[in-house]
C-alpha cells in the first residue's frame, strides 16, 4: 500500500504490473473518472424508479399539508405544502437519476470504470480509500450479458440480468485479492460480486437496459471483447413435489444458485410450505448448504446453467 507524503492513501493502487496487466483502484472523485466520466456515452447508472422517488418526495409534503389543514386552513396547507412537494420531487428525482451522479460502469476509449461501491455514511478514511477499479482494454478478456430464467414453483418464470466482467487470466487472482476485501459491508452499498475473479453486475436497477449498455461499449470502447449473451434456465419445480424429505445433492445445489441469484427468502417460504421445515431452520438450513457447497465448488451452477 503506498502513502503520499502528507501521510494520506494514495487514489491510485496498482493491482496487477506485468506485460499484460495494468490494472489500477482509484478514487471515484479523481479528476481521471470525472473527465470520462463527462464524455463517454456508455455510462450505466444505479437508481430507483421514477415512482419510487415521487413517492418519497410526497411523503413529507402530504404530512405538512395534513397537519396544516387542521392547525390553520385547507387554503394555506395547499399553499404550503405544493412547492415543497414539488421542491422535493425535483431533488429526488435529479439526485436519484442522475447517470452522472449515480454510475456504476462506464466505457471510455480504451478504458472501463467499475464503481465497485458507495460509502452510506462517509468517513474521512472512506472518503480517501479507492473504491473505482479502471480496466485497460488489454486487461478484459471479455463483457457479456448473463440471463437466468428462474422457475421457483408453476410455469411462471422471473429473469435475472447480469454483466460479467471476465479480466485476462493472467489478472483474476490479483483482481480476488485486492477487490474482494473491500467488498465487505457495513456502511456499503455494493454495486460488484466477485466469484473466481469474474466481476459480476446484477442489471436490476441498472439504466439502460444491459444490451442497450453492451452496444454503447462496443462502440465507445472497440478494443474491449463484447462477448455473445449466455441464457440459462433453472428450474426448481421438481423439489416441491413427490417425496417430502429433505433435497437431494442436485436439489440442494440449485437451491444454493437460487439463492445466490437473489431467491433466497422465496426459497424459505417454499421449504417452509412444501417441504414442511419450521420457520426458525430455513434460513439455517440455506446458509448451510451454501457453505457446504462452497466449501467443495464455488462456481455451482444448475445442471442446464
Amino acid at each position: 500500500m503506498a502513502r503520499s507524503r502528507g501521510g494520506g492513501l494514495q487514489s491510485a493502487w496498482i493491482l496487477a504490473k506485468g506485460p499484460r496487466t495494468t490494472m489500477k483502484l482509484i478514487r471515484s472523485d479523481s479528476s481521471e473518472v470525472a473527465s470520462s466520466i463527462a464524455s463517454t456515452e456508455a455510462l450505466a447508472c444505479w437508481g430507483w424508479s421514477v415512482l419510487t422517488l415521487v413517492c418519497i418526495a410526497s411523503a413529507p409534503g402530504l404530512l405538512l399539508l395534513l397537519m396544516a389543514s387542521m392547525t390553520v386552513s385547507v387554503r394555506a396547507a395547499v399553499w404550503l405544502a405544493v412547492p415543497v412537494v414539488l421542491a422535493l420531487n425535483a431533488y429526488l428525482l435529479w439526485r436519484g437519476r442522475s447517470p452522472r451522479l449515480n454510475w456504476v460502469i462506464a466505457g471510455c476509449a480504451d478504458r472501463i470504470f467499475i464503481r465497485l461501491f458507495v460509502q452510506r455514511g462517509k468517513g474521512p478514511r472512506d472518503i480517501e480509500g479507492p473504491n473505482v477499479i479502471m480496466f485497460e482494454a488489454s486487461d478484459i478478456a471479455s463483457m457479456s450479458a448473463r440471463t437466468v430464467e428462474v422457475f421457483l414453483y408453476g410455469p411462471k418464470s422471473r429473469v435475472v440480468e447480469r454483466l460479467e466482467i471476465k479480466p485476462v487470466h493472467a489478472a483474476t487472482e490479483s483482481v480476488s485479492n485486492h477487490v474482494r476485501p473491500l467488498l465487505r459491508p457495513p456502511g456499503k452499498q455494493v454495486f460488484v460480486a466477485n466469484e473466481e475473479g469474474i466481476l459480476t453486475i446484477e442489471w436490476k436497477w441498472c439504466r439502460p437496459a444491459l444490451r442497450v449498455f453492451l452496444s454503447q461499449v462496443a462502440r465507445e470502447c472497440p478494443a474491449v471483447v463484447v462477448a455473445r449473451e449466455e441464457r440459462s434456465e433453472l428450474d426448481l419445480n421438481e423439489i416441491w413435489h413427490g417425496v417430502r424429505e429433505k433435497p437431494d445433492a442436485q436439489q440442494r445445489r440449485m437451491l444454493v444458485q437460487a439463492k445466490r441469484l437473489g431467491f433466497g427468502s422465496d426459497c424459505e417460504r417454499l421449504l417452509r410450505l412444501y417441504r414442511r421445515m419450521p420457520f426458525r431452520e430455513t434460513g439455517a438450513y440455506l446458509a448451510q448448504i451454501e457453505r457446504e457447497e462452497t466449501g467443495s465448488d464455488p462456481s455451482v451452477e444448475c445442471s442446464s446453467c
